[in-house]
Order: C-alpha cells, then structure tokens, then sequence
C-alpha cells in the first residue's frame, strides 16, 4: 500500500501517493477553463483543468456544467495551440521558440544514467534572481524513477516557494535509438505510442503531487505533422527552443533557453553559469506569463 502525504500545490491539495486511475482525455469548454483530463484520485472523480488567458492548470472535482466542444474558442491559449501546431512541420525544433517579452529557462530532465542532477545549476538561478523562481522542467518518468532525490529536492524548491515550477511533459520514457536516423528515432520510432506516452508522464506526476502543465517538449525536439496533431489533439502546447546553449546559440529577447539538468550536458550548464555571472541574462519570466 502506498504511503499518503498531504502537500499543498496550486489550489489543490493532492495526495501524494494516491493512485491515479481512469486517467483519460476528456476536452470541452466551459466559460474561461479548459478541461483536460478526467480521472479518479484515491477512487474520488477528479479534473485537470487550464485557465485559457492565464495558461495555469489545476486539480479539483468535477464542475457540474454544460461544457462545449473547443474548436471555434479564440482565446489566449487557442491562439498558441495553433500556432504551435501549424505548418511546414520541420523534423526539428518545431513549436514555440520564442516569447512575447523576457527570455525563458527550460531545462530537460531526459532519462540518465548519472547520478543527481545539475543542483548547480539551480542554486545559481536562486540566487541571481528574485524568488520564487520561475523554472520550466520538461521532466520524463524515466527520469524520475531513477532519480528520486533529486525530484525531491524540486518538489521541496516548489513547496517552499524558492522555485516557481511549471512541469513540462517531455513523455514518460523519451525513446532513443543510437545510429538512427531521426526520421525512425525518438518519438518516430516504429511502434511508439506517442499519445499514450504522453498521457502516462502526467498521471505519475499526478500521482507525485505534481499538476502537469499545458506545455509539451518533443524527445530530440524531433516530431512530424502526425506527431505535431497528436499533441494538439491532447489539447498540449509543442515549445521548442530558440537558444540551445550548449549549441552556442546565443540568447536574445524572448528566447526560450534549453538546459539539461540531468548532468548529460555539463558543457551547456557552465556556459549559462558564466552568463549568469557577467550578467548576460538579468532577467527571466515563466513560460506561462511570457508567452
């Protein structure tokens, strides 16, 4: 039997622990929400709803209202679901790369074999910047189950409001092939379910007390049109990256940085110390606010 914690998140209290079960996508409309998903929490009917202008999702009973399908809503969100998901679908780095105001910091947490995590990284970022912090994971479940401390130490970060954390969904286990070609790699694998993946990272972190975001990373930000419809499908919103540090691109207004914080990129994670040391970067917002 699993071990209950009550710990507070958003404005929801989740329990940690609690089995998630009927996990299912479940889209309508209901005045400025979204529903996403519904679900059972601990055998209790629950929902993973999004407020469409401020881009934050939340946790709580059933809303007793008529909802209506989505297509024709015009608002904030709908306008980043579709321009996330728009054509020429290139092989890479399709999505958002880049926001309306302040540049962003996401950082991939892909499976790994290392061990902790880029902690440097982070401390450095709490004590440039005014706290909470605002901090986009894109997180997989491999990473998780295999780094259960230090997915601690962000959920302590967030609990005690040093960090502000959106979670992104990178897939539960982020496929890799070694010497194949990205048109059969990564989530193009043959055989992959790229729906059910995806779906499966945001139950186990509801199960860790954790409400998903809206936001979705392609593994190896590769993806096709197939691909690019089944996140929109989701109702997800597909963010790339305008500056790859550890690529040497280099960071402008609105770019949203990528970071590996799973020790699998140290080389990027030194570069963006050295620029958070002469002062490069002076400012960060959150994905939800800059967008």
């Amino acid at each position: 039997m699993k071990t209950v914690i009550f710990l507070l998140f958003s404005s929801y209290t989740l329990l940690f622990g609690a089995e998630v079960t009927q996990y299912r996508q479940d889209l309508f409309c209901y005045g400025t929400q979204v529903n996403l998903r519904s679900f059972l929490l601990a055998g209790k009917p629950m929902q993973l709803s999004l407020d469409t202008e401020t881009l934050q999702t939340s946790i709580h009973a059933p809303v007793k209202t008529i909802g209506h399908p989505c297509e024709n809503e015009t608002s904030r969100y709908s306008r980043l679901l579709v321009a996330s998901s728009r054509p020429p679908y290139p092989l890479q780095n399709d999505g958002l790369t880049q926001t309306r105001t302040a540049p962003t910091v996401t950082t991939d947490l892909c499976p790994s074999s290392k061990q902790g995590f880029e902690r440097r990284l982070y401390a450095s970022m709490l004590e440039k910047f005014s706290q909470p912090v605002p901090a986009t994971l894109f997180i997989t479940g491999k990473w998780i189950k295999g780094h259960p401390e230090a997915f601690g130490q962000f959920l302590v970060w967030e609990k005690t409001h040093k960090l502000s954390i959106t979670w992104g969904n990178h897939t539960y286990s982020h496929p890799y092939h070694p010497g194949a070609a990205l048109g059969e790699n990564f989530v193009l694998s043959p055989g992959y379910d790229l729906k059910k993946d995806t779906l499966r990272l945001e139950k186990e972190l509801i199960e860790r007390g954790v409400t998903p975001s809206v936001f979705f990373r392609f593994p190896g930000l590769v993806s096709d049109q197939k691909s690019i419809q089944t996140i929109h499908d989701l109702g997800l919103i597909t963010i790339g990256s305008h500056t790859w540090i550890a690529k040497g691109e280099k960071i402008k207004a609105g770019s949203i940085i990528l970071l590996h914080g799973n020790k699998n990129e140290p080389k990027g994670v030194a570069m963006f110390l050295e620029m958070l040391r002469d002062d490069t970067l002076q400012e960060i917002r959150s994905l939800p606010e800059s967008l």
